[in-house]
């Protein structure tokens, strides 16, 4: 470019506006020694604990033991995403990378009770947060490798104002923990590492339906049996009323009753059948169904008897993006793992080139395959299907109007320009 003999003007660099403090927090409700600080923790911020627990988290396990159904429920979203298959990609496509991911998936299969582990990473979902810690072990080659992960009780753990976990066995001790020892499993809430745990949410529900069963338990006690009279003759000493009364009581529990003959006794009959139709209400079709709801996130089952075409595909959809959800969860937790498995053993790498633990949670289909078995089904089988329903499984829409079709062959073999 030729000189037009004007001098440049050197572009100066113009001084920040704002000066950005790395990783300050301004909003930190811990930061200053505000209310929420016992010893040398943090509290769990959670109101229903604070309101409704004197075990803290034991509530939270409490409600899972006693509620078979709660249970159920958190148990089939962990299986969800365990049902999934799992592999690790490599981070680079250098020789390297790949040696890397396949020493790492290796690693991962040679831990003990792995599945199981996993399987129990979901507690942090229902109590907010599930520390694991990591037992290592040292392999024959020098390398260090995880022999297996042991899931601990969340209630025994506290976290400082700076998110390290805290040993809190003993009131008033505290012991610090080195973070790459722990998987934490934090759900739910990013602002402290407690997390935001769904039974938080359930807990007025599990209460309403603990007490309707302690309620039917009584109505079934008091009315759910014939009540037995006996009439005694004018002069039956008391010793001989009270052996009368203990025969009745041997008989059939309390439900029994004695008093002098010509006594007359009623009994007001309930109407027992509208009684458990009222509690099967409360506990099957409202609480029950609430607790599949907020877990699993269904809708068709609990809000429709008779499901259509689109309510189905609306749930499943529904359900896929929990499972994806959940799976994301762990691929971070797990990832974290790696990442100190590689650093222990390798040292630090670029963060692009760290391998990567991936859950296959999207369906991971042959498209030539599948596309294999529906001709042999319409042709061999002569098997009738949808253009729509197929174009749907595939992922190929329908040409528009003014969109030019490709030419492809005719079921004669033949090319659509040689059929015409």
């Amino acid at each position: 470019m030729a000189n037009d003999g004007r001098k440049r003007r050197r572009r100066r660099r113009r001084s920040p506006v704002v000066t950005v403090g790395a990783r300050r927090e301004l909003t930190n409700p811990w930061q200053d020694g505000l209310s929420g600080i016992f010893g040398r923790w943090v509290q769990n911020p959670d109101r229903t604990l604070e309101d409704h627990s004197g075990d803290g988290l034991r509530l939270y396990s409490e409600m899972l033991r006693k509620d078979a159904q709660l249970a159920l429920c958190f148990r089939q979203r962990a299986l969800n995403v365990m049902a999934q298959g799992w592999r690790i990609i490599p981070g680079g496509k250098s020789r390297e990378d790949q040696e890397r991911a396949s020493w790492v998936e290796g690693e991962l299969k040679r831990i003990n009770r792995f599945h199981i582990s996993r399987t129990l990473f979901f507690r942090g979902i229902s109590h907010g947060f599930a520390p694991a810690e990591i037992i290592f072990v040292r392999r024959g080659d020098g390398t260090i490798g995880i022999d297996s992960f042991r899931n601990r009780d969340p209630e025994r753990f506290r976290f400082d104002p700076e998110g390290t976990l805290m040993l809190a066995d003993m009131p008033g001790e505290t012991k610090p923990l080195p973070g790459w020892k722990f998987v934490l499993n934090s759900w739910g809430g990013d602002e402290t590492p407690y997390g935001q745990g769904l039974l938080r949410e359930l807990y007025p529900l599990w209460f309403f339906k603990n007490n309707a069963v302690k309620q039917l338990v009584r109505f079934v006690e008091k009315f759910g049996s014939p009540y037995l009279w006996a009439s005694y003759p004018p002069g039956t000493s008391s010793a001989e009323q009270d052996a009368l009364l203990e025969v009745l009581k041997t008989m059939q529990s309390n439900t029994v009753g004695i008093g002098p003959q010509g006594t007359e006794f009623q009994i007001s009959e309930v109407a027992r059948q509208g009684v458990v139709d009222v509690f099967r209400f409360i506990i099957g079709e409202y609480v029950d169904r609430q607790y599949a709801k907020a877990v699993l996130g269904q809708t068709l089952s609990t809000e429709s008897e008779s499901g259509t075409f689109a309510l189905a595909k609306f749930q499943q959809v529904s359900l896929q993006n929990i499972i994806e959800d959940d799976s994301q969860w762990q691929q971070e937790q797990l990832n974290g793992v790696i990442r100190t498995l590689i650093e222990i053993n390798f040292g630090p790498l670029p963060a692009a080139r760290y391998p990567v633990f991936r859950i296959a949670y999207e369906e991971d289909r042959d498209l030539a395959d599948y596309l294999g078995a529906v001709g042999k089904a319409v042709n061999e089988l002569g098997l009738k299907v949808g253009e729509n329903w197929l174009r749907e499984q595939i992922g190929f829409p329908a040409p528009h109007g003014d969109d030019t079709p490709l030419a492809g062959k005719d079921h004669g073999g033949k090319t659509e320009k040689e059929s015409k």
